[in-house]
């Protein structure tokens, strides 16, 4: 009975669980790399907050590339993002493993698709704060994606793929 109680209440505090709409984060990132407690824990995005979400990391991305921010720190915060996008698309779903895989290799292609896309150059100040903003979100993100990697849950061909725009 404890245990029923436990689970219930874990579950109440997970549905409340809201997405921040400061900027992007690796909320479900991290918790998808955990595994499914810890993406139950996490809780279950609206469909407006995965879309708030997938805006955010794609016009911080974007911006990195029209910014001319290092490649490499642009394309490491972008398989962190890929893995994010993935993770709350499957969260909002209710999806497991393979709705994160499926999400990582769409929000991949769109990370492609930034990559060459003509962009106007953001402001000096925006860019500056994107320097700097790039190698910090993809270093705090690095062990989630190495977990995720391990679990199956990221391909390791994104990693190459995007290797080679880093170029």
């Amino acid at each position: 009975m404890r245990l029923a109680s436990s689970l219930c209440a874990l579950a109440a505090l997970a549905a409340c669980a809201t997405v921040p709409e400061s900027g992007p984060s690796l909320r479900y990132a991290d918790a998808a790399s955990r595994g499914a407690w810890a993406a139950l824990l996490a809780g279950r995005p609206t469909q407006t907050q995965v879309e708030r979400t997938t805006e955010l990391w794609s016009n911080a991305l974007g911006d990195s590339f029209a910014c001319d921010v290092r490649m490499r720190d642009v394309v490491n915060a972008g398989l962190v993002g890929a893995l994010e996008i993935g993770a709350m698309n499957a969260a909002a779903s209710r999806g497991g493993a393979a709705e994160v895989r499926e999400g990582v290799g769409r929000y991949v292609a769109t990370l492609v698709g930034l990559a060459v896309q003509s962009r106007e150059t953001p402001s000096a100040t925006r860019c500056e704060a994107l320097r700097a903003w790039a190698p910090a979100i993809a270093g705090e993100g690095r062990e989630a994606v190495e977990r995720a990697r391990r679990n199956g849950l990221m391909e390791e061909e994104y990693g190459l793929l995007l290797a080679l725009l880093a170029r």
